[in-house]
């Protein structure tokens, strides 16, 4: 975790390999407040670990698995960490798992594959999942159908809420919808879930502040603005208070010098930022194809 401007610390203790690895790549990671991890991967697997840690070690021991019918793209814990949602590619639906259960049970469709699912301590608990359909959809657990729906301008990237905000990045508008010579758009919307029930309406709908494609994004711990990463090894810092917005920022990240030199300057090698979490005091982490958190 570091601040802007701040040295990075020095690692005090070594990292932590997790046994029985996926079978292919890791597309989610979730930890309940009660030790558990539940990692998601392109293998259709969903698997949960208890950690454990004495001092400054570690241990993770695997201690149940479900599997999917495809590759499974998000995960998150319910509010006592007992129950764990996910969602994917396959059959385009959402379920919730209970680790232990030999099964999972399905809690709501899309017509295409899930990209972010989230769950939301209000209402008595509602899952909020965002699709390649270009929705986004409520769901009551109890409930076959949502309990509300959202058409957003394209497929849904990512996805972030502190309630009562909830931001959505959506892929790029494709060149035959555009009109002539406009730009590439990607979209980020702003929504309050205080309305969600009587609007549909977002509290804004911007182009994103980068030019590349959207890979991540998350919510300020005070719901007044999100940070945005792309493929391109950058991260927007944005407000969404309009009179706030001379505050709003973008950093280069995720760099490493390369090797050549082109017309007589050095090249770059950049990485996508894959996921961006914020600590409750303000900071955040990075996290990119580097393979470094920053």
């Amino acid at each position: 975790m570091a601040a802007f401007g701040a040295p990075q610390a020095a690692p005090q203790a070594p990292d932590y390999k997790c046994p029985a690895p996926m079978s292919d790549g890791i597309s989610s990671l979730s930890l309940s407040n009660n030790n558990l991890l539940v990692a998601t991967s392109f293998d259709s697997s969903v698997r949960c670990y208890q950690v454990q840690q004495q001092g400054q070690q570690v241990a993770a021991n695997a201690v149940a698995e479900v599997k999917s019918d495809g590759p499974v793209l998000c995960s998150d814990f319910d509010g006592s960490g007992s129950a764990v949602y996910f969602a994917g590619a396959g059959d385009n639906t959402a379920k919730m798992w209970q680790p232990g259960q030999p099964t999972a049970q399905t809690i709501g469709r899309h017509e295409k594959p899930i990209k972010c699912i989230q769950y939301v301590q209000m209402h008595n608990g509602l899952v909020i999942t965002g699709g390649w359909d270009n929705s986004v959809k409520f769901w009551d657990t109890r409930q076959p159908n949502p309990i509300q729906s959202i058409t957003v301008a394209q497929r849904v990237y990512a996805m972030d809420i502190r309630s009562p905000l909830m931001v959505v990045a959506t892929a790029d508008v494709p060149a035959h919808e555009r009109q002539q010579n406009s730009p590439e758009l990607r979209y980020v919307y702003t929504f309050n879930l205080q309305t969600f029930q009587h609007s549909t309406q977002p509290h804004s709908m911007d182009p994103s502040p980068l030019k590349h494609q959207t890979r991540c994004i998350a919510t300020f711990p005070d719901q007044t603005g999100y940070a945005i990463g792309s493929i391109e090894g950058r991260v927007a810092i944005q407000h969404v208070d309009a009179s706030k917005k001379d505050k709003n920022f973008a950093f280069k990240c995720h760099r490493q010098s390369g090797q050549q030199l082109v017309q007589g300057k050095q090249t770059s090698e950049v990485y996508a930022v894959n996921a961006i979490a914020f600590h409750p005091l303000g900071t955040f982490a990075t996290a990119g194809s580097d393979g470094v958190c920053t």
